[in-house]
């Protein structure tokens, strides 16, 4: 049911390794169909922080991965990821699940 809702194109760069740094190297862009609802909203970060997130993406549901960068389909989603839209690489601040109807959807808010 989200289908029809989705008219915006943003691309998904995934994270997929770190140097001896720690800087994020070797991202994969997937260019994914998505809804962009523009809006300042204070969220809770997954550290537990306040911030203001500027946009909520909604996206076909993907699986949430932590850890195994290397190994990862495109298919799935992690907060390392940056979502590309606006000519901004835009951080992941959180990620959650919703339901419409008998299929979910992810809202993913970005800063």
């Amino acid at each position: 049911m989200i289908g029809p809702y989705l008219t915006d194109s943003i691309v998904l760069k995934q994270y997929k390794d770190e140097d001896e740094f720690g800087t994020p190297i070797a991202r994969t862009s997937v260019t994914i169909k998505a809804r962009i609802d523009y809006k300042n909203r204070q969220i809770t970060s997954l550290e537990g922080e306040i911030v203001v997130s500027m946009a909520r993406i909604s996206i076909r549901d993907r699986d949430i991965i932590r850890s195994d960068w290397g190994a990862r389909p495109t298919t799935d989603i992690a907060y390392e990821d940056l979502l590309y839209f606006d000519s901004v690489n835009h951080a992941i601040i959180r990620i959650g699940r919703q339901a419409d109807f008998s299929t979910r959807f992810m809202e993913v808010y970005v800063a």
